[in-house]
């Protein structure tokens, strides 16, 4: 195990973010498509645009996780910080 470091702080803050911005990303495509389907009952949802906005969210709260797991380890995914 190798010893946390400023990168390895600054990437752990970088994987809160997505896990704070996966659950945002979910929470406002399907608040969308309710409000658009209660104000147009007919109208189109765009099923694929909005499973893809929820597959990107789960994505980015999975990478958060991962990011936080890995450099609570002392791995650092970059060499560049």
């Amino acid at each position: 195990m190798g010893v946390l470091e400023t990168g390895n702080y600054l990437l752990i803050l970088g994987g809160l973010a997505l896990i704070a911005l996966g659950p945002y990303i979910v929470y406002r495509t399907v608040v969308g498509v309710r409000q658009k389907r209660k104000e147009h009952p007919n109208e189109s949802i765009h099923p694929i645009s909005n499973g893809i906005n929820i597959l990107i969210g789960i994505v980015c709260l999975w990478a958060g996780i991962l990011f936080v797991l890995n450099n609570l380890r002392g791995n650092p995914f970059s060499v560049i910080l």
